[in-house]
């Protein structure tokens, strides 16, 4: 049997190939530096030129009473526009002040200064890379055995799990590195709260999971054994210790899942809410119709995705059937809000304008005024905290493809491993015979073999990696939907306040 056969040719070739590729063509910098634009504040110079033009027409502005923020499409960037001698210079900017607020197109040469961005592009470009692997694995296995017209090709193993893999890490740790910056404020109390929760959730959901949900861990890994107690004559059920194992293993995975998806659902949740608002006020034309519609059914798709997994509903389904229904409908999820990335992160680098309005009805409202740098920073700490948005709305996705992928292979072959072959591999059975020969020793490295994979087959693989997918998909809309109502409470309570003021 051949360990890996032409794949290993395939990967390389594909993965030499991309690496020549990205410094031309790059997938990450596609997302991020073409069709979004930044606002950018004025510099000290031009700020001291508009505060010149209002003392001069200081009379045909005081009947001016909101504040004239207006914007400027201009198609050069430049990051550094502060002069150095006056960039510590500080200020204070008078209420009715015109200021024009840049909007210029983001170019690669800019977002390079933007912290986490590096590691955006290049695990952007990584995990591309390990899908078109597996897509191209998958047409090879696929197509290898009609042209042969043999089973040889199904016994190789499948290497794109391996890159894979090591995406799905890379992916995770990037994630972890931002929990851990929340951890240094207030706010990395709530991830331990919130995986403290899941873990609790994650053990009451494996307990009832026989009579709502489709998870199969009892069927697969809950023997039970029978025991007859005389004196009572009664039959006793006692579960198998190795399940009891499982579910607290499952339970703490449940709750990293739950801790490093936290933020970024909550994110999503608060760009989704920025689209209700921005619908709400501005005038429509089609276009942003139908970007609302889009990103109204990306939001809500995935909502009936996580109804799969509930008996009631899927009573009627066929086994495979719902598998690949499950398959089809994440996967569909996933590609929908890849294509919606730029609507949202335009929508988040908006906020910059609606900062600077906020900054403008507080001077309104109270005796404080707007100093230079303080309109600065407002508007430059939206695009200097991109790196962290783009990876917290990408990362998890292709976090939940990736399991997918796991679950669409497992589910559909049986020789995926090498511990799943008929037969342990024939330098295993040699060296065994050496091993019995020529040492006093009882133990057979064949039957351990067989033990070990007897407990990781394709059919306990498939069960796991169904329930990780199924908490990964619902715990992130669930955290979503509770930003989404967060966030307008938040709102409602400020309107009040106003309007009580």
């Amino acid at each position: 049997m051949a360990i890996f056969g032409l794949q290993i040719v395939i990967s390389l070739v594909v993965f030499c190939f991309l690496t020549k590729l990205t410094k031309y063509y790059s997938f990450g910098r596609w997302l991020l530096c073409k069709g979004l634009f930044r606002y950018w504040p004025p510099t000290n110079e031009e700020f001291k030129q508009a505060i010149k033009q209002r003392y001069a027409k200081e009379t045909n502005t005081k009947s001016k009473k909101h504040s004239n923020i207006s914007k400027s499409y201009q198609k050069t960037s430049s990051i550094n526009n502060n002069d150095s001698s006056t960039v510590n210079e500080e200020f204070a900017i008078p209420t009715d002040t015109s200021i024009e607020l840049k909007l210029i197109p983001i170019v690669h040469r800019d977002v390079i200064h933007v912290k986490y961005i590096d590691e955006f592009f290049s695990l952007v470009d990584f995990i591309s890379g390990s899908i078109v692997i597996f897509v191209l694995t998958e047409i090879y296995l696929y197509v290898m055995p009609m042209i042969r017209q043999n089973n040889e090709q199904l016994n190789e193993i499948n290497l794109s799990l391996f890159w894979c893999l090591v995406s799905f890490l890379l992916a995770s740790i990037v994630l972890t590195r931002f929990v851990r910056e929340y951890l240094k404020v207030d706010e990395g109390i709530l991830c331990i709260i919130f995986g403290a929760l899941s873990f609790l959730l994650a053990l009451c959901l494996q307990y009832i999971d026989e009579r709502f949900f489709h998870f199969n861990l009892k069927e697969t890994y809950g023997n039970r054994t029978i025991i007859y107690n005389d004196d009572n004559d009664e039959e006793i059920n006692y579960l198998d210790r190795r399940f009891i194992y499982i579910v607290m293993c499952l339970a703490f995975i449940n709750a990293f899942q739950s801790i490093i998806l936290f933020f970024p659902a909550f994110r999503f949740g608060q760009l989704q809410y920025l689209f209700v608002l921005k619908n709400r006020h501005s005038k429509r034309d089609w276009k942003q119709i139908v970007i609302f519609l889009l990103t109204l059914i990306n939001f809500i798709l995935p909502l009936f995705t996580c109804l799969l997994w509930f008996k009631p509903i899927i009573q009627r389904f066929n086994e495979n059937n719902l598998l690949q229904l499950k398959i089809i409908s994440i996967i569909s999820c996933i590609i929908l809000r890849v294509c919606l990335f730029k609507p949202y992160m335009q929508i988040y680098l908006d906020t910059a304008f609606d900062r600077v309005k906020t900054l403008y009805d507080q001077q309104q409202s109270t005796t404080t005024r707007i100093t230079n740098t303080t309109y600065q920073r407002h508007v430059t700490s939206i695009f200097f905290y991109l790196g962290v948005v783009t990876s917290q709305y990408i990362l998890p996705v292709f976090i939940e493809l990736i399991i997918c992928f796991y679950l669409k292979v497992f589910s559909s072959n049986d020789n995926i491993l090498p511990i799943h072959a008929p037969t342990p591999p024939r330098w295993l059975q040699y060296f065994d015979n050496y091993m019995m020969n020529s040492t006093e020793t009882n133990s057979s490295l064949v039957t351990t073999w067989k033990e070990i994979g007897t407990l990781f087959n394709t059919q306990h693989l498939t069960v796991l990696i169904s329930y990780i997918l199924f908490w990964h998909h619902t715990i992130f809309c669930l955290v979503s939907c509770g930003s989404l109502l967060y966030n307008t409470y938040i709102q409602r309570e400020q309107y009040i306040h106003i309007k009580t003021d």
